[in-house]
């Protein structure tokens, strides 16, 4: 019984640790710092068409080992307008940048 417990509290454990379960945190407004607090540091950074886009890469989706994906946060004027699993693209219909998910 005790057995059982405990994978269940690391399962848990590793379901927290999870880079989507720390996307759902953040919030349309945030500056840059409440971002890298809740984040962690960036694995890239780049500035595009007034935009600033901090890249969290190959981060865990859930607790298990193969659900990976690329992560961004977008800001406008240090403040984030979006974020999530996918790659940066134009928007050409409105002159902005996105997030498109990941095809799976």
């Amino acid at each position: 019984m005790r057995r059982v417990a405990f994978v269940a509290l690391v399962a848990v454990g590793l379901v927290a640790c999870a880079t989507g379960e720390k996307m759902r945190r953040l919030d349309p407004g945030m500056d840059r710092q409440a971002v890298e607090r809740q984040m962690g540091k960036p694995d890239g950074y780049s500035e595009q068409d007034g935009y600033q886009v901090l890249t969290y890469k190959n981060r865990l989706m859930s607790g298990w080992s193969w659900d990976r994906a690329d992560y961004q946060v977008l800001l406008k004027d240090g403040r984030v307008v979006s974020y999530g699993p996918g790659v940066v693209r134009q928007n050409p219909a409105t002159n902005s940048l996105v997030i498109v998910a990941p095809v799976r």
